[in-house]
């Protein structure tokens, strides 16, 4: 016989799993402090890869002081410059990093609360149905 409380529940969870759940059940496979380091070190990754392509463009943009900056013989300072820069770039883009993926954990932990809730109702409605269906052996 179907338990129609079962079903319903059953049919809650799976429209949570396309829902919301494709994107908060990955997100609490990690513990807090795993998923907010993997995610700040493709963070770091993706800010330098954006500040070698930025330091591209502006070099481009500046050929003819940069020039003119290699003749004067200051590359250390320049080298300093740009080594301060990138640090504060880098620094930047970690802290917003730590921040939305901070928010974004705690928001993924309170979604899959109730779904992990109701995934236990359903499991004692089970184990419920299981101990009052007779067993094969006593047919």
């Amino acid at each position: 016989m179907l338990n129609e409380e079962r079903i319903r529940l059953m049919t809650k969870l799976a429209s949570y799993e396309k829902g919301k759940g494709k994107e908060y059940i990955p997100v609490r496979q990690y513990y807090r402090r795993d998923y907010i380091s993997y995610q700040g070190i493709k963070t770091f990754f993706s800010s330098t890869i954006c500040f070698g392509i930025l330091l591209l463009f502006r070099l481009v943009y500046e050929m003819e002081d940069i020039t003119e900056l290699i003749s004067s013989k200051v590359l250390s300072a320049i080298g300093i410059s740009l080594l301060t820069e990138y640090l504060a770039f880098v620094a930047v883009f970690q802290a917003v990093a730590y921040i939305v993926y901070s928010r974004r954990y705690a928001k993924a932990a309170a979604g899959t609360k109730e779904y992990y809730s109701i995934l236990k109702k359903v499991q004692k409605i089970q184990e419920k149905e299981e101990k009052t269906q007779p067993s094969e052996d006593w047919k």
